[in-house]
């Protein structure tokens, strides 16, 4: 989930496996996209998928998946999931988030943690649109802040994600997009799993916070930020 992780995260598929297992394990997002959106049918993208969590997530639920994938490595072990997972209705394209492999109307519902609140993004939400049948959706999985994991975050993250959801104000708000808060968490239950991560994503910051006393998760607050084309 690019949103919430450092840039220097590695386009690693066991570290990208990992947090998955980790992040959200309650399936918080699930239920607020349903909420935004009855996904029963559907035919969604997932732009930026990474290994491909979320089409697995959603593949019996929806009619056809698309996984979009531009690191090759990343690439390769979603369509490995993506077979080993039986789950016909599951495709894993190549492509860029500016410049996608689907044609004009296909989807029903765009779904990405790529795009960031800032007027760079622009472009990545015109070609997101492009996909889009009329009515359709664009969700954007982004970082609301006033949580936990704020704390190991660099303080300029922080300020942006809190700026960019003022009320009236705000960037994703003054660019047309609605705001639903998921309140999900950061399981760090396992010990082993917390001092592999947290050190890697976050480095000093993570390891202080292993080396006090925490409780066996992280409070994650994240903002589902839709509009209808």
């Amino acid at each position: 989930m690019p949103s919430i992780l450092p840039p220097w995260t590695d386009a690693d598929p066991v570290l990208h496996a990992r947090l998955g297992d980790a992040i959200d394990p309650d399936r918080k997002v699930l239920e607020g996209l349903e909420r935004i959106v009855p996904l029963s049918g559907k035919r969604i993208a997932d732009i930026g998928t990474g290994i491909g969590h979320y089409p697995m997530i959603l593949a019996r639920r929806t009619g056809r998946t698309y996984g979009i994938e531009s690191d090759p490595e990343l690439l390769a072990e979603a369509r490995r999931r993506a077979a080993g997972s039986h789950q016909p209705n599951i495709r894993i394209v190549e492509g860029e988030p500016t410049k996608l492999p689907l044609r004009n109307g296909a989807v029903d519902i765009v779904l990405t943690s790529n795009i960031l609140p800032e007027d760079g993004s622009l472009p990545a939400i015109e070609e997101a649109q492009r996909i889009l049948r009329p009515g359709g959706r664009l969700i954007v999985v982004g970082y609301y802040g006033r949580d936990d994991v704020a704390a190991l975050l660099e303080p300029e993250v922080v300020a942006q994600a809190i700026d960019a959801t003022q009320r009236r104000t705000g960037w994703w708000l003054r660019n047309g997009f609605k705001i639903k808060v998921v309140h999900a968490r950061v399981d760090l239950a396992e010990p082993e799993l917390a001092h592999a991560l947290l050190p890697r994503l976050f480095g000093d910051r993570g390891r202080a916070y292993l080396m006090g006393p925490h409780r066996p998760f992280l409070r994650l607050n994240l903002g589902l930020y839709h509009r209808a084309v």
